[in-house]
């Protein structure tokens, strides 16, 4: 049954994966529920029958040439038998990869059920219109509202405008009208002014990620384009506007050079003013500034104070999560700035916001879990800064500022929970308030603004669909805004369980699982076990239509909160990466060995999957335990990594992942 994995991965083609989206999914819940004994305590509902046992006659291409690369590092000699293989424009490895694809294709479409499966899983996929990327704009008491929406049966988000939350909804931007024959078009991000009037729209051409920001004035009744256009544009996170919405500053690649493998290296800050040619865009920091020193890697992004008068600099080092930060005078643009440093990577500080002339440091040192610093703009040094909240029980992930307070996304395990430091009453400034939320959940947005109080929060879970509520200021209440369309998919019968289970070396590790109410648990139930575990990203509750699918089949979907992640802090982030990288894929196969056990499942019905440096964790999952599991998906996975700094994204990653060039990598 691997081997038959082994054909029906390539038909993954995107960089960004789904769970449940595609060929793949549907392949792995037709074999594993064929395996499986159906539980007869757990009848199927009526448009769901169980597959039958699969007969797949395995069908694999011509074994490719070995044409072995030996090297040696530091002392242990390594054998690449298809190192020609990177060359993808080698005719010889298009001709072989054609082959394995149609391979694929028959082996999956001979699979009993398959094609009925994948119409359940198009159908649930295209079920609900989702909301995402709302963004608040004005300082009136009705703000502007600017938001993606997806609709059934469309295949990339537009982008809306709303005044107020009550007010009619108004299209801004349609990739389908800009899309030609041979030119699709998508929206990658936008931006909008803090005034609601301009919107910095991120499009990409043809699937690439060759971004380009197109500026559109947003008027009361109409739309139109200012014809500024910037391309090259990087890291888009870094992209941030000026309060008083007169300029932007962005991330920008260096020109395109022939034959430059990596061209996300050497990437720079500028600054656009509205009204001004984008030719005139001056670089206001990145490698040159002066007082600062740049790697290749490093990704730099620049904000400026509500006053105007301070530049806030932030260097992102790859893809490690501690950062830099500088100051300078925003008196001195168009000049040669004369940045400060305020905080370095020792003091590791992973995020922060900027309000009311103050800077709040969300900080690793000393605090595993977390902790608030407060820092005067006019002294921004870490060195000065006092705790504002120190660490707790639970991780600080997320600080954001509203008029009323300091709102904070703790987080217990993966699932959120929200705080406030009260800026109002007479007890705030030093006293954490509880916001009781209505469910565990992940909060996939926390907004707010210095210049308005409460709290806006995206809400979702693993049985609950996605809602926005809004924070009342004084009361801290919480109420549904109706924003987001309801769900058409009905999840009422699912339930959730959280579950620990122990690693070899006595951890312990979190288990969600999710299944039909009256799944009759035992060890015919075809089970699917995700794990991730990398740059301390949380595999924290969503909302996914499609997963249906496998729960009303009887099976049930587990998430296996491996170490790597940030389940529960910097900490367990560090307990996976680097040279204690095998606790993730240990840990996984913990969670495996912890299920069959308390038998939810069998090692014939289990399948396991990561995507992208999940792929590490399944990967080795598979190799050092192939008894275990059924299937296994690496989607996207990294799965090389001897040859992982060498590719086009790679360099970025060696802070997580090590490199060749040293012995400890």
């Amino acid at each position: 049954m691997i081997r038959q994995f082994s054909s029906a991965l390539l038909c993954m083609r995107s960089r960004r994966w789904r769970p449940f989206a595609g060929c793949v999914a549907a392949c792995v819940l037709a074999v594993l529920a064929g395996c499986a004994t159906p539980p007869p305590a757990a009848p199927p509902v009526a448009d769901a029958p169980r597959v039958a046992s699969p007969a797949v006659p395995l069908v694999d291409p011509t074994a490719p040439p070995v044409r072995p690369v030996t090297e040696t590092f530091w002392g242990v000699s390594v054998t690449d038998p298809y190192r020609y293989f990177e060359n993808t424009k080698d005719p010889e490895v298009e001709a072989y990869m054609r082959a394995q694809s149609a391979s694929a294709r028959r082996t999956l479409d001979s699979i009993p059920g398959r094609a009925a499966l994948q119409a359940r899983i198009d159908t649930l996929s295209n079920a609900n219109t989702s909301m995402s990327g709302l963004q608040l704009t004005g300082v009136g008491k009705e703000p502007r509202l600017f938001y993606f929406k997806l609709a059934p049966g469309v295949s990339s988000s537009k982008l809306y405008v709303r005044d107020g939350f009550q007010g009619a909804e108004r299209m801004v931007f349609d990739p389908a009208v800009a899309s030609k024959p041979g030119r699709r078009v998508s929206i990658d991000f936008f931006r909008a002014s803090p005034d609601g009037r301009y919107v910095a729209l991120g499009l990409a051409v043809g699937g690439s990620e060759d971004t380009a920001i197109h500026l559109i004035e947003v008027g009361s009744a109409s739309v139109k384009e200012t014809g500024v256009v910037i391309d090259r544009i990087g890291f888009t996170d870094e992209t941030h506007w000026a309060p008083d919405s007169k300029s932007f500053f962005y991330n920008r690649l260096p020109p395109v050079v022939p034959g430059k493998v990596n061209r996300y290296l050497d990437s720079q800050a500028f600054r656009h003013v509205i009204g001004r040619s984008a030719a005139s865009d001056e670089m206001v920091f990145g490698k040159g500034s002066v007082g600062v020193s740049f790697a290749d890697v490093d990704i730099p992004g620049v904000r400026i104070s509500q006053d105007g008068k301070t530049l806030i600099a932030s260097i992102h080092h790859g893809d490690a999560k501690e950062r830099s930060v500088y100051i300078a005078s925003a008196g001195e643009l168009g000049k040669t700035l004369q940045w400060k440093a305020a905080v370095t990577p020792a003091n590791k500080v992973t995020s922060f916001v900027v309000a009311n002339n103050l800077l709040y440091y969300l900080s690793n040192d000393g605090a595993p879990r977390g902790k608030v610093l407060r820092a005067s703009l006019s002294t921004p040094a870490f060195s000065t800064a006092s705790v504002a909240v120190p660490q707790g029980d639970h991780v600080v992930a997320q600080v954001a500022v509203a008029q009323d307070g300091l709102y904070l996304r703790e987080m217990r395990g993966g699932v959120d929970y929200l705080l406030r430091l009260n800026f109002v009453t007479p007890r705030g400034g030093g006293n954490l308030e509880f916001v009781k939320l209505p469910f565990d959940l992940a909060i996939r947005q926390l907004i707010t603004s210095p210049a308005r109080p409460g709290a806006l929060l995206r809400l979702e879970s693993w049985t609950e669909a996605p809602k926005y509520f809004s924070v009342e200021e004084r009361s801290g209440n919480f109420a549904d805004t109706g924003l987001h369309p309801k769900s058409n998919v009905d999840f009422s019968n699912i339930v959730e369980l959280r579950l620990m289970a122990p690693a070899k070396d006595g951890a312990r590790i979190p288990v969600s699982l999710i299944y039909r109410r009256d799944t009759a648990l035992n060890r015919a139930n075809p089970t699917l076990l995700r794990g991730y575990g990398a740059y301390g990203i949380v595999q924290s509750p969503s909302f996914n239509p499609s997963t249906l699918a496998w729960l009303e089949r009887g099976g049930v979907l587990a998430t296996c909160h491996v170490r790597g992640g940030g389940e529960y802090g910097d900490e367990w982030h560090r307990a996976g990466q680097m040279a204690t990288k095998p606790n993730t894929w240990r840990d996984l196969i913990a969670c495996a060995e912890y299920l069959i056990a308390r038998e939810f499942t069998s090692a014939r019905t289990l399948g396991i999957q990561g995507g992208s440096a999940g792929g590490i964790t399944v990967g080795r999952a598979l190799t050092e335990r192939p008894d275990l599991f059924a299937a296994v998906i690496p989607a996207v996975g990294t799965l090389d990594t001897l040859r992982m700094e060498f590719t086009p994204n790679g360099p970025p990653n060696i802070l997580e992942f090590g490199t060749v060039t040293n012995e400890q990598g």
